[in-house]
């Protein structure tokens, strides 16, 4: 699990007046909402380590539940009701991470990591469709007990669909992979179908896109007679062996242009529904059976998979993502749990870069990564 990233954290309309708690990366945030927005600090009050989620709003800040210190949506005290000869005059020291909060495409986007505002990188604009009324849209939120990176290449594998789908059993299993377009941080690529005669489609297949910024992958269905379909599934680690993806379905309304220039009718809302109820009672607990027996738990070493052509695309999701991980940082969870117990550990946030002296709470440990042996091993 890395560091300066994008994470989805929920669904903005289930945030209500009170604080919510959210894990992600092995460790809790809490949630809120103020005249200025929606704020994300980390739950332990540095006093006496009460979860900030269980107290309340109040004065566009939250209160802590065990003894009212009061903390703005910079995760800077304010009031110190007792212990202090000025309430309002908190030490330094009374202070928790707070972390830049982003709304988009219906959901909150949390950047963890320490990055600040001029090189944090942007959410990407993976689904310009949102913006418009002219498509059918709905969201289904799920955990699973499995790892993430796990769940970002099963949305980029185009050949299980035929096999773990119970829809698409009958459909000819051969897929040829045409790359569109490959970044550090960003594929593309058409994973086009075969017809009974083992040709591939230049009009019918999937259309695979992965980006690491937020872990998303767009999956744009194209079928013979059929209105598009566009899956996008934000992938946010809970820890090592636990995931939350924020799945969004989208259809058409209205006649539109499909991947051969030709123009389909739009969808009806009836169908648009029926994917929404298929991909929430059976396409994800399919997906689920499979993934949550294989071995490794962990996203496994190339080297010990036999992995073929139509993998390509999965590897470079696995690939990119590492690369992005040993570049910006990846949390020691093994030493996190060790410290657990003793100790609170805290997503470093920009503010420990500006200012990293007078922090109650450890930094959570990252694995140093050797960047000489990394350049040697890929020349």
């Amino acid at each position: 699990m890395f560091i300066n990233n994008w994470y989805v954290a929920c669904i903005a309309d289930d945030l209500d007046a009170g604080p919510k708690q959210v894990r992600m990366l092995a460790h809790d945030f809490v949630l809120f909402r103020n005249d200025d927005g929606i704020q994300c600090l980390s739950d332990y009050c540095c006093h006496r380590g009460a979860l900030l989620s269980q107290g309340i709003c109040k004065d566009s800040g939250i209160e802590c539940p065990q003894h009212g210190w009061k903390f703005n949506s910079a995760g800077k005290c304010t009031f110190i009701p007792a212990g202090i000869k000025t309430p309002t005059e908190p030490p330094k020291r009374a202070r928790v991470p707070s972390y830049p909060v982003e709304e988009k495409y219906g959901l909150v986007f949390v950047f963890l990591g320490d990055m600040q505002a001029d090189e944090r990188p942007a959410i990407p604009d993976i689904m310009p469709e949102w913006e418009s009324d002219e498509w059918y849209r709905d969201v289904i939120p799920r955990a699973k007990d499995v790892n993430y990176i796990r769940m970002c290449e099963n949305y980029n594998d185009p050949c299980h669909v035929h096999y773990i789908h119970e829809f698409a059993k009958w459909l000819p299993k051969g897929v040829t992979i045409v790359d569109h377009e490959l970044t550090d941080h960003y594929i593309k690529t058409w994973h086009a179908a075969w017809d009974a005669e083992s040709k591939y489609s230049e009009s019918a297949g999937l259309m695979m896109e992965y980006n690491v910024i937020g872990c998303v992958s767009r999956n744009t269905n194209y079928q013979p007679d059929y209105p598009p379909s566009i899956v996008t599934a934000f992938v946010t680690p809970i820890d090592e062996s636990n995931t939350i993806i924020h799945m969004i379905l989208l259809m058409p309304k209205n006649e539109t242009t499909v991947l051969d220039g030709s123009r389909m009718r739009g969808a009806t809302a009836a169908e648009h529904r029926m994917l929404v109820d298929m991909t929430r009672d059976q396409v994800m607990d399919e997906d689920y059976v499979v993934l949550n027996k294989a071995r490794p738990k962990l996203a496994a070493a190339t080297t010990e998979e036999l992995l073929v052509e139509t993998d390509r695309t999965l590897v470079k999701v696995r690939q990119m993502t590492g690369n992005y991980a040993d570049a910006q940082g990846t949390v020691d969870t093994k030493a996190v749990y060790d410290m657990q117990d003793a100790h609170i550990t805290v997503i470093p946030c920009p503010e420990h870069k500006r200012d990293p002296k007078g922090w109650l709470h450890k930094r959570a440990p990252l694995i140093k990564t050797d960047i000489k042996a990394s350049l040697k091993a890929a020349s």
